[in-house]
């Protein structure tokens, strides 16, 4: 019979999931079960998760921008106020970085429950422009921290970071925070590619990867989707530092 195969690439990775069924996840017909609610808080924590690792592996790397941006200890603002605050740090790095040929691509998280109201902006740089310095100027309520991406291309700590980050608040029915995240609209979303492979009735557990890839070991699965009750494997792959492809 074969299994499915579907491969997503974002970046320098290759997502891959192997399974006898289109999608993991689909309930096949006849199952009448209901996750509880923990198990579907579950699920959606992932999916929110992968598609954020997808957006940040497809659109940003080495050298660009993780900024955390706090306020002084006396000037820290509702939430609402907050809100509009990195949206006019945003608008402002937006027409700097037209003034010099550029397109802003950003990703953000706000955080508030149980500690001080802070926001995480990741956004690309310029080759040869000083965009901390941008930052600073347009960022006036503190001390924006600056970190900067590995040349992995693979990112998929901060995407759990950043989802684990904004749990809280995302649960939190208060009116303000409607979304896991904001991301502008010029990101990439990569788009999954399905091929039936017929010439196997099953994969390998240890999977190999192709020429000028690793294997992300940390991502390897081989598990049973709790809908559809059959095997499936999940594993991504990462471009080599130096390779084509």
């Amino acid at each position: 019979m074969g299994y499915y195969k579907t491969v997503v690439r974002a970046g320098a990775t290759v997502e891959i999931t192997k399974s006898y069924t289109k999608r993991v996840g689909v309930r096949v017909r006849g199952r009448k079960e209901k996750p509880t609610t923990e198990e579907m808080e579950k699920i959606n924590r992932m999916n929110a998760e992968r598609t954020l690792r997808l957006k940040i592996n497809a659109n940003f790397g080495a050298d660009d921008l993780f900024i955390t941006l706090t306020y002084r200890k006396d000037e820290r603002p509702e939430p609402g106020e907050a809100k509009k605050d990195v949206k006019k740090l945003i608008d402002g790095l937006r027409k700097e970085f037209k003034k010099v040929g550029a397109d802003l691509k950003w990703v953000c998280v706000t955080e508030y429950l149980n500690k001080a109201i802070h926001h995480h902006l990741l956004i690309n740089h310029i080759e040869g422009v000083d965009v901390p310095k941008m930052v600073r100027k347009l960022w006036r309520y503190g001390r924006p921290d600056f970190k900067f991406l590995d040349d992995t291309g693979q990112y998929k700590d901060l995407a759990v970071y950043l989802i684990k980050e904004t749990s809280k608040t995302y649960k939190a029915k208060d009116g303000v925070k409607k979304q896991r995240y904001s991301c502008s609209r010029n990101l990439i979303l990569p788009t999954p590619r399905t091929e039936i492979i017929k010439k196997a009735k099953r994969w390998l557990p240890d999977p190999k990867p192709v020429k000028g890839y690793y294997i992300d070991k940390d991502t390897v699965y081989n598990s049973v989707d709790p809908f559809t009750g059959r095997a499936y494997q999940k594993y991504t792959m990462v471009r080599i530092s130096g390779s084509g492809g």
